[in-house]
């Protein structure tokens, strides 16, 4: 039915349409020939002052005294403009209505047999002329605040992209000058005690040549003057007294001791250059430290409490090694102190920012190491504290357990021994690496709003846990 209503329209429209203009009649005028044209094309054809002129379509003389309104054709003209408007309006792809409401709870065009369906019988409907000028309104205030938002915005965002930039550019810059600086002092300063040593090397090996040189001269000296005097003691007194003054004289000349194998002033030398040599080693070694503890400011130096450690553990004196004692220590029940599980948190808690610390363990199984919440229950046992303990554990049968709540199984192709933990407050992560190759085994996200502690738990005597320095 529609189709055929469009057809129809399509006739009308054709049959209404000026030839000239190719428009809908305006004001049509009816020629002798018979053919109609609108006022306007027609004063253009036959000017002005207006004189005849031949017929568009038939060429026939048009007089212009003979031209009469064709008002019939007009209203019908004009019905057909009408008709083409209701036409062109969107229609129901399923009732065919025209689609003349808009539901506000859905958002969606209606025709007022879609308004009485289920789903828009209960929603406010409006018609959409209304709701287009309402909507065109708030996305005009839409529009003002998103133009203003991105005239704001995007200066902002260069300058302080700029900024930066050029901040990690003069940063990158310094760095660079500063190794720069540090490489040339320390390569003059090796290049100066390495030529100090080289030269005490070969004045030691100079003096160690003569001293050996001087060693074999008395050596022989000796063995000549044993056999000469071993000799000069069987001759005849004449003989014996004759040239026993130069006998003497080399017994004498044997007696002088060799001067030392290093000169005092040369073992002077040495000495402060290997006390230099040990000053230069343990300063850079110092350096090296203090500039890693600058550069790496979220690691921490974790110890274990005593005040919360399960009589069944035992902590080394410096509380950074943990072992499953043979019995309970006598210790008394805090409310801090573990006894439903051998646990033990570290002495320092975390209420911001971003720390890691690192420990080992043994070759045995049954531990657990991450981090609990300050309110952790600790008189019952580890099961009924996995909501506020957040933990990687190996278990008896070489299981590898991300602990928390619920408890996952975890497959890791490496058995780590050195690991990471790694706290970010803020962002409520917990990660756990592999030091040996920094491979992240494990991560938690959480939602903190506590203290957090580090957090051990351990029940096997064949295995230890021990805090990095």
């Amino acid at each position: 039915m529609a189709r055929a209503v469009l057809a129809l329209g399509d006739s009308l429209q054709a049959e209404t349409t000026c030839p000239v203009c190719l428009e809908l009649f305006s004001e049509p005028l009816l020629t002798e020939c018979g053919h109609n044209f609108c006022r306007s094309c027609l004063r253009a054809l036959l000017g002005a002052p207006p004189r005849p002129a031949a017929c568009p379509q038939c060429r026939a003389r048009i007089s212009p005294a003979a031209l009469r309104p064709n008002r019939s054709l007009g209203a019908v003209a004009g019905l057909a403009g009408a008709l083409e408007e209701e036409t062109r309006r969107c229609r129901c792809p399923l009732h065919g209505e025209v689609l003349g409401l808009f539901c506000e709870s859905c958002r969606l065009l209606l025709c007022p047999l879609c308004r009485e369906l289920p789903p828009h019988r209960q929603h406010r409907a409006r018609p959409a002329e209304e709701a287009a000028r309402e909507l065109r309104e708030t996305l005009q205030s839409n529009l003002a605040f998103l133009q203003k938002e991105k005239e704001d915005l995007k200066p902002r965002g260069e300058e302080e992209s700029r900024a930066l930039l050029e901040q990690v550019d003069s940063e990158r810059q310094g760095l660079l000058e500063t190794f720069q600086q540090l490489q040339e002092f320390l390569q003059e300063q090796k290049v100066v005690l390495l030529a100090q040593l080289d030269r005490a090397h070969q004045d030691l090996l100079t003096e160690h040549q003569e001293h050996a040189t001087r060693v074999a001269e008395k050596q022989s000296l000796l063995d000549t003057l044993v056999v000469e005097i071993e000799k000069k003691r069987e001759q005849p007194v004449v003989e014996f007294l004759k040239d026993i003054g130069k006998t003497l004289s080399s017994c004498e000349a044997a007696k002088a001791p060799i001067p030392e194998p290093v000169s005092p002033e040369l073992r002077r030398t040495l000495r402060n250059l290997l006390e230099t040599s040990q000053l230069v080693v343990a300063a850079v070694a110092k350096f090296k430290v203090n500039l890693l503890s600058e550069i790496d400011r979220e690691r921490v130096k974790v110890r274990l409490d005593p005040e919360t450690a399960s009589p069944d553990l035992i902590l080394s004196k410096d509380h950074r090694t943990l072992r499953l004692g043979d019995g309970q220590e006598n210790l008394p029940d805090t409310p801090k102190r573990f006894t439903g599980s051998p646990s033990v948190l570290g002495s320092q808690g975390f209420q911001a920012g971003r720390h890691y610390w690192e420990l080992e363990v043994g070759d045995g199984n049954s531990w657990a190491v991450g981090v609990a919440v300050e309110s952790v229950q600790r008189k019952d046992s580890l099961a009924m504290a996995l909501g506020r303990v957040w933990a990687l554990r190996l278990d008896w049968d070489g299981q590898y357990t991300a602990l928390h709540m619920p408890p996952a199984p975890l497959a890791l192709k490496e058995k780590p021994r050195k690991i990471r933990v790694h706290l970010d407050y803020e962002a409520g992560q917990v990660t756990f690496y592999n030091v040996e190759n920094m491979a992240q085994i494990l991560q938690f996200q959480a939602s903190f709003s506590e203290k957090v502690f580090p957090y051990f738990w351990l029940w096997s005597q064949d295995t230890y846990i021990q805090l990095c320095a």
